[in-house]
């Protein structure tokens, strides 16, 4: 029997092959906008929370009403007086900029004041030239940026007016988005950016992990402008990063409800058409679950091949987006997870059965005498 459900549902699929069409069309592109959309905002936020579960950063320490990192300005004499406090083993800065290459596009700058430690924590690993040394105007850049600016090691790039730094290296991390940009010494990092005797984050390990607390407490205390917290909860005071996250989460749910409302008129629109068709069924001994099995299965067919084909577009927008808009390129993946394959499928489900099962007991409630007279 459900093999005889299975092509009738697909025969009537194929009966209107405009309508099918089209429908398959806007499904598809509607996942595949939530495909390209949530794995940006899932692979950032990951890449993120990654770098904070390291186990040798206890706290961060960034200013008090700075949005981001990018706009936080910690003066060094707060960062000696900090690490100056007992329980604290070590500290390490980082400054967080932008800054417009050539008048086009702009790069993620990291000024770090120790380059091994922190190559070690983002896992950037040298994939040609040499690492980061104590000589100035020297940086390191991401292996996307060389795919963007056509640059290489040896090439200078000018920064700042009348100033050339030279590439010394290019690295490959596990973080996406600084893979697009590049890596320089604290010291000229605040320089080019104008930022002398500033940073944007302290990381603090302590001795004895127990004092989490009463450090943190310490800090916010005695430096009131500035915010001390465990470094886990830093994601939670990244406005960028919860705005990525719950914009990538109201996608989701527009998602599903333009897909349902493009189904759903679908299915009312043929279930309307055929509604003679649905009397003659119920006439020649077809239950009501077999009825509403068939308008479920072709529900299915076009909602879950929607959902796979916006699924494999993904892949070539993903691609086109990472080459023509370098400002995005540090928060895409190189391609969907297997999570939001997984997501899709579930999404395509919901929208399938959703759709059909409502436009179909409508229908086969109607009385048979009046659906065979049904024009």
């Amino acid at each position: 029997m459900l093999a005889i459900i299975f092509r009738y549902a697909l025969r009537n699929i194929l009966r209107t092959p405009l309508r099918s069409f089209f429908t398959l069309f806007s499904v598809a592109l509607i996942i595949m906008l939530y495909a390209v959309l949530a794995s940006m905002g899932n692979s950032f936020t990951q890449q993120i929370s990654t770098v904070l579960e390291q186990e040798d950063i206890d706290i961060v320490v960034q200013a008090k009403y700075a949005a981001t990192p990018v706009t936080s300005i910690i003066k060094d004499t707060t960062v000696t007086a900090i690490t100056h406090f007992n329980g604290i083993r070590s500290y390490d800065s980082m400054l967080i900029g932008r800054k417009r290459l050539y008048g086009k596009s702009s790069i993620f700058i990291l000024g770090v004041s120790n380059y091994d430690i922190f190559a070690q924590r983002l896992g950037f690993n040298i994939i040609k030239g040499h690492a980061l040394g104590d000589t100035t105007r020297e940086i390191v850049v991401g292996e996307k940026m060389i795919k963007m600016h056509g640059v290489s090691v040896g090439s200078e790039l000018e920064l700042n007016s009348g100033k050339k730094y030279l590439i010394v290296g290019i690295y490959s991390s596990w973080l996406n988005f600084l893979n697009a940009g590049m890596v320089i010494n604290l010291e000229d990092a605040q320089q080019l950016m104008n930022k002398e005797d500033k940073t944007s984050l302290l990381f603090l390990t302590l001795n004895d992990t127990t004092r989490t607390a009463e450090v943190i407490d310490r800090i916010n205390n005695q430096f009131p402008d500035m915010r001390a917290i465990e470094s886990q909860q830093l994601p939670d005071y990244l406005g960028p990063i919860k705005s990525i996250f719950y914009f990538s989460k109201i996608v989701s749910v527009m998602t599903l409800l333009i897909a349902v409302a493009v189904l759903l008129n679908t299915f009312i629109m043929a279930i309307s058409e055929r509604t003679k068709e649905v009397g003659i069924l119920s006439a020649i001994g077809w239950s009501r679950q077999m009825i509403v099995s068939i308008f479920l299965v072709e529900s299915l067919l076009l909602s879950f091949g929607g959902g796979i084909i916006g699924y494999m577009c993904s892949y070539p927008v993903m691609s086109i987006l990472l080459s023509n808009f370098a400002n995005i390129s540090m928060y895409l993946p190189e391609a969907p997870s297997l999570d939001i394959f997984s997501n899709v499928l579930l999404m395509s489900l919901f929208i399938g059965l959703f759709s059909a099962l409502f436009p179909a007991l409508y229908a086969t409630k109607i009385n048979i005498s009046k659906a065979i007279r049904h024009e």
